[in-house]
This record gives C-alpha cells, sequence and structure tokens, in this order.
C-alpha cells in the first residue's frame, strides 16, 4: 500500500516544508504497510515509524490533520502526544470519526487548517 499525503492549499495557514512533508510522507507509508495486518491500535502506535513521526513534532501537525478526514483512527493517538491536548469530548470517546471531526474543528481554531 502506498501512502499518499493531501498537500495544504491554503496561503493562510503556515506552510510544512517539502523535507517534513518528504519524511513524513516516507515515514507514514512505511509505517502503514507494517501495520496494515494488525488489529492492536496500542501496537501500531509504539511501532518505530510512527514514534519517529511524533518525534518530529508540531511541524507535522497540518499535515496529520489534513489527513484524518481520510485516515481517522490513525493520527488520534499522535496528536495528543505532539499537543498534549484533548479536543474530543467524553461523549465522542469511541466514536472514530466523531473524534476525528473534534480534532479537525481544534485544527481551524488553532490555525493549522484553513
Amino acid at each position: 500500500m502506498t501512502y499518499k499525503l493531501f498537500q495544504i492549499p491554503s496561503k493562510k495557514v503556515n506552510p510544512v516544508s517539502e523535507e517534513i512533508q518528504k519524511r513524513f510522507t516516507k515515514l507514514a507509508s512505511q509505517w502503514t504497510e507494517d501495520v496494515e495486518d494488525m488489529s492492536s491500535t496500542v501496537e501500531m502506535t509504539r511501532h518505530p515509524a510512527y514514534q519517529e513521526i511524533i518525534s518530529m513534532g508540531k511541524a507535522v501537525i497540518p499535515l496529520m490533520l489534513k489527513d484524518l478526514s481520510q485516515n481517522p483512527l490513525y493520527w488520534l493517538t499522535a496528536l495528543r502526544q505532539i499537543t498534549q491536548e484533548n479536543p474530543v469530548p467524553p461523549e465522542h470517546k469511541g466514536k472514530i470519526k466523531q473524534m476525528a471531526q473534534d480534532w479537525l474543528n481544534w485544527g481551524k481554531e488553532q490555525g493549522y487548517l484553513a
């Protein structure tokens, strides 16, 4: 499986460097390929490529948020670890699509998305 990243079209959002985009895409592709047969999200998020993405810090938040609408489960844990925030209300816990939307709304409010 090849990982495809959506480009961020808005000029209102701080641009992500091409280097960061390439590194993120490479790691995300490696990660999705390695974990596609895993059923445990805990095990998936412990993967070295996922952990390396987290170590990239706030620079990858726009990329994660942009991808969240297509892959809602993938970046929820990483976003919490990087931001040390949780915009998901208790009534949305366990409802992946609603949780993803909460993060997307947070991203707009914080200026990561247009």
